[in-house]
C-alpha cells in the first residue's frame, strides 16, 4: 500500500563534526582536569560508539506499509506486535510515523516521513488496523532541540 525510502547517510557539515569535536574534546580535557575521570571515559566512548553506528548506516532504509504489518529494512512488525501509533507534526507538516511496540527493550520506533507519503492517507489505513495514540501528536522541546542539533 505504501512505500517509500529515507536517506539515512551523513546529512550533517564539516561545521557539525567540528563543534561536535571541539566541544567533546573539552568535556575530556575538563573531565581529566578537575579529576572527573568517569566522565572523560563516557564522552570519549559515546563519540567513538557514535561515529561508528554513522560511517556504518546503510545509505537508505526502505519502508513499506500493508495490510500484513510494517517492514523497515528487513525487520518486519506485525500489527498484533504494535501497541499503537502517533503520526508526529512539527508547525503542521507531519515528521515522522511513531510506532510504540508492545516489546520491553525496543518499545519506541519513529519513521521519518517524505513527501512522497500522504499522512492523511497513512493515518486512515493505520486506523483499520491499529489504535492512534492521542498524547504523541508534537514535538517535545527535547525531541525539537535533538533534531535542530541534528543529533
Amino acid at each position: 500500500m505504501f512505500s517509500w525510502n529515507i536517506a539515512t547517510q551523513n546529512t550533517k557539515g564539516p561545521g557539525w563534526y567540528t563543534t561536535a569535536g571541539v566541544f567533546s574534546l573539552a568535556f575530556i580535557i575538563w573531565g581529566i582536569f578537575v579529576g572527573l575521570y568517569a566522565l572523560s571515559i563516557v564522552v570519549f566512548i559515546f563519540v567513538g560508539v557514535y561515529l561508528m553506528m554513522e560511517n556504518n548506516a546503510p545509505e537508505t532504509t526502505q519502508i513499506a506499509v500493508d495490510e500484513n504489518g510494517i517492514n523497515i529494512n528487513g525487520s518486519f512488525y506485525d500489527y498484533p506486535s504494535i501497541e499503537e501509533f502517533s503520526i508526529v507534526y512539527d508547525n503542521r507538516k507531519p515528521i515522522f510515523l511513531r510506532l510504540r511496540l508492545k516489546k520491553k527493550w525496543l518499545s519506541t520506533i519513529d519513521i521519518d516521513l517524505t513527501q512522497d507519503v500522504n499522512s492523511s492517507e497513512l493515518r486512515n489505513f493505520l486506523l483499520g488496523y491499529l489504535q492512534e495514540s492521542e498524547t504523541w501528536g508534537e514535538l517535545t522541546s527535547n525531541e525539537r532541540l535533538m533534531r535542530y542539533l541534528k543529533i
